[in-house]
């Protein structure tokens, strides 16, 4: 019972899926041995420089350090093209081993030299193993992974750093100070059967272990390359500016714990002693900060307020020393924070930000950004401290500053708190631009799968021309005037091409005669030309037109159309010229009275025509005529077609028949296709309006309707209350169907139900998804949903974390249950906690 309190305590804080335990357990022994050694060193070569030099030789160390280790990257960036990534972290290793002993023996009798060779032997150790450990771990989790595990394994690094700080404290107090660079050289030794271990497990998970990848590709890193992939890329340049702007900001801090507590101990053990537990407790406050914190802050607050904590601290904490006093305490309060942070959280989010890049990429540049350019902060920054100190010593005014009275020395350290508030203001609009960066990182990784099928249409295909061209083909098989006032149309319209002039010309001396083509023969008229005739076009436009407007023309058409319209036994073909023919005159002209009846003509194709005319014509009292053919399909697209000619005119009929619930579904249902054509705010208004309280099948058809328009017009105006209010419905009904599902038992007789309920889930989410393009961006919602349906593990993975940084708190914690991997029990328990919080 004990165990599995202890077990279920544990899995609330660390989310390990099944197979992922080996691995996590390696990689948090492998960063547990890189800072259990790498804390041991640090308290003793502190110890060792403040002792030896004082703090008036920390910036001298830092420069030295930094232009060391600027050679080591540009030499290991040159062998990461030669040598395995693996057998690279092996001689690594091996080589700190064998030169740690070396000090061991030599470093007390060293003097000066040594004693700076230390120091820069131990900042390169940390960059070189920090640096593989991160690459190691950006190749073997995605985005979505890392979020869950990354506070595990750097946990893993964070209580090493506790054990190798209160080893060196109580090593110390127990006289055994001299063991302790031995102790980290064994450790490291350990290290190497891990980090074997890890490629070994990770092949046997994959066709392509992480050595070959990244022998494969690493082939033409290069120093120079990495500097210029850096230099072109937005992101990366961002990510470069937070290394170097981070970098300068701790050397800064380091500077002023080193210089207070320099006065504060006077006894080399008591200060190694002290620096030992100073680091021991502060990593593990890091260690339970990450394991219990990271993932929840991760998951609760997002990536950008957590990057934004660490400045958030630091500045108040500098504002604090500049206001009160420099003080141990105040130190250590200070540095606490920027080591803790900087271990958890900090850590933490750095290697997510790293992760979006494609793995080829991240290899050229890693080693770049985390070793060279926060080598290169660091010799920025001592070079400020050299300037700034001499500087200092020249104006003095100590004694104008009431609580430096006691800590004369220490002035300048103070002044610097000043320039730790300006940086951190620099550190927080980078992120804020970095997390802008990172989302369109992510985008990169999940490719707009499809579009909308009408929108891809619209771009490719001239709709409404290939319609003329085929109803000009059709006309010739009916009557001469028909094929005539369709090349009109294609006249007028500028579409009468070489090619479509050939194709419609051929047996045009086939094309049937009627009597409305007697009638005009008689007036001495010729409604089309010869292929060969030289067509003006304008001037031919002009005549028919001229025609059409004379007096003698509208008594000859207004007799002609009595006639057909008082003989029912006229034939379709007449109506069909008449209601085409209505069309091309004036709206105000009198014979166009007679279209409202040829609209309700029983025939679907006189019905088409006088349809098609009434659009062309825009009269207010053929809309509800045009409404009521929506209901037959042989009239229905030619119906919508003509709505959307009226355009805002017939939204106030439209929106009187959507609304009333005794019409039939079929036309409800065409009506909204008419208002999603029309695509004016308006139409978006009618459609946001009739969104609630509809049927399912409505329902969906007008979220349709409005992702429709917002596709096409990205600046339509959306009410945000309402849409949010219908995704709220949504994800209920989502929950409540999923649970239904869940709570079927597996038997013949439920699988028709089954069948149905994932059915309505499958929808459900498909127009939740909608509705959120609707008030987030289209296209990243887009793309989110159709790669969490279709797409591969890691694009599912980039999915999400799009998502996750770019939905609402509110909406992630409801929207993120539905679509991450997790089992259906606890899928089910967190939508009964969703249900209970809507």
């Amino acid at each position: 019972m004990g165990k599995s309190r202890l077990k279920q305590l544990f899995f609330r804080f660390v989310d390990i899926k099944s197979g992922e335990g080996p691995l996590v357990f390696l990689l948090f022994t492998f960063f547990f041995l890189i800072t259990a050694p790498h804390t041991i060193i640090k308290a003793l070569r502190y110890t060792q420089l403040l002792n030896s030099v004082s703090s008036q030789g920390l910036p001298l160390a830092y420069m030295l350090s930094a232009v060391v280790t600027g050679f080591v990257v540009i030499l290991l960036s040159r062998a990461q093209s030669r040598v395995p990534y693996r057998l690279l972290i092996n001689a690594s290793l091996v080589f700190f081993i064998f030169t740690g002993l070396l000090f061991q023996f030599f470093l007390d009798s060293g003097g000066t030299v040594l004693t700076y060779l230390f120091w820069i032997w131990a900042s390169v150790l940390v960059v070189v193993l920090m640096t593989y450990f991160g690459l190691t771990l950006t190749e073997v989790f995605n985005p979505r992974e890392a979020r869950r595990l990354i506070g595990i394994c750097g946990s893993g690094g964070i209580l090493g750093g506790a054990l190798g700080g209160f080893a060196a404290k109580f090593m110390t107090d127990a006289n055994l100070g001299r063991w302790l660079l031995p102790l980290a050289c064994f450790l490291l030794f350990v290290c190497i059967f891990v980090v074997n271990a890890i490629f070994t497990v990770r092949k046997t998970q994959s066709q392509t272990s992480p050595d070959k990848k990244a022998a494969s590709v690493r082939k033409t890193v290069g120093f120079k390359e990495s500097y210029q992939i850096v230099r072109k890329n937005r992101y990366l340049i961002l990510l470069a500016g937070i290394v170097i702007t981070t970098g300068i900001i701790s050397t800064f801090i380091d500077f002023q714990f080193s210089s207070v507590v320099e006065y504060a101990f006077v006894s080399k053990k008591e200060m190694q002693a002290f620096f030992g537990l100073f680091y021991g407790c502060l990593t593990a406050f890091a260690f339970f900060l990450q394991l219990l914190s990271t993932r929840n802050v991760l998951k609760n607050f997002g990536i950008r307020l957590t990057l934004l904590l660490a400045p958030a601290v630091l500045m108040l904490g500098s504002l604090g020393v500049i206001i009160i006093a420099l003080t141990l305490p105040m130190m250590i309060a200070v540095k606490g924070s920027e080591e803790s942070l900087n271990f958890s959280l900090n850590q933490s989010v750095k290697e997510i930000l790293y992760i979006p890049l494609e793995l080829d990429l991240r290899h050229k540049v890693r080693p770049f950004i985390d070793m060279f350019l926060s080598r290169f902060a660091k010799v920025l920054a001592a070079i400020i401290l050299f300037v700034g100190g001499f500087i200092a010593s020249k104006l003095g005014g100590v004694e104008e500053i009431p609580y430096l009275s006691s800590i004369k020395d220490t002035t300048f350290a103070v002044y610097l708190a000043f320039g730790v508030v300006a940086l951190t203001l620099v550190w927080i609009i980078l992120i804020l631009k970095v997390h802008k960066e990172y989302i369109s990182v992510i985008l990169q990784n999940i490719p707009l799968k499809r579009r909308r099928a009408d929108e891809v249409v619209a771009e490719q295909l001239d709709v409404d021309h290939a319609k003329m061209v085929f109803d000009t083909l059709d006309s010739r098989n009916r009557s001469s005037v028909l094929f005539a006032m369709h090349l009109f149309d294609l006249l007028e319209h500028d579409k009468l091409t070489p090619d479509v002039k050939q194709m419609i010309y051929h047996k045009v001396d086939e094309v049937k005669v009627s009597s409305l083509s007697d009638l005009f023969n008689a007036q001495g008229v010729s409604w089309y030309p010869d292929i060969d005739d030289d067509l003006s076009q304008e001037g031919l436009i002009t005549d028919i037109k001229e025609i059409m407007s004379l007096d003698s023309y509208q008594q000859l058409m207004g007799t002609h159309a009595d006639k057909i319209m008082e003989n029912q036994q006229e034939s379709e073909v007449e109506k069909m010229e008449l209601a085409k023919a209505i069309g091309m005159m004036e709206p105000n002209a009198g014979i166009v009275q007679k279209l409202d009846a040829l609209i309700r003509d029983e025939s679907p194709d006189v019905s088409r025509y006088a349809i098609e005319s009434a659009g062309r014509l825009g009269r207010k009292e053929h809309i509800v005529s045009i409404i009521q053919k929506l209901k037959n399909p042989f009239t229905r697209e030619d119906a919508v077609s003509a709505l959307k000619l009226y355009g805002d005119t017939a939204l106030p009929a439209l929106e009187k028949y959507i609304r009333d619930s005794k019409v039939e579904m079929e036309l409800r249902s065409a009506l909204v296709s008419v208002l999603a054509r029309v695509g004016s705010q308006d139409a978006f208004d009618v459609l946001t309006d009739e969104m609630e309280g509809k049927s399912e099948e409505l329902e969906s058809l007008i979220i349709d309707a409005l992702d429709r328009i917002r596709s096409e017009r990205a600046n339509v105006h959306v009410h945000e209350k309402a849409a949010k209010r219908k995704t709220q419905d949504l994800i209920r009904r989502y929950c409540r169907s999923y649970i239904a599902l869940q709570g079927l038992e597996t038997t013949d007789n439920n699988e028709a139900e089954k069948r149905s309920l994932q059915r309505r889930l499958d929808n459900t989410i498909m127009n939740i998804f909608k509705l959120l393009g609707l008030y987030y961006p289209r296209e990243d919602i887009s793309k989110a949903y159709q790669n969490l349906k279709t797409g591969t593990t890691n694009s599912r993975a980039f999915a999400i974390e799009l998502l996750d940084n770019t939905l609402k708190k509110d909406v992630r914690d409801v929207i993120l249950p539905m679509i991450e991997e997790i089992t259906p029990e606890v899928r089910v328990r967190r939508f009964r906690q969703i249900l209970r919080n809507l």
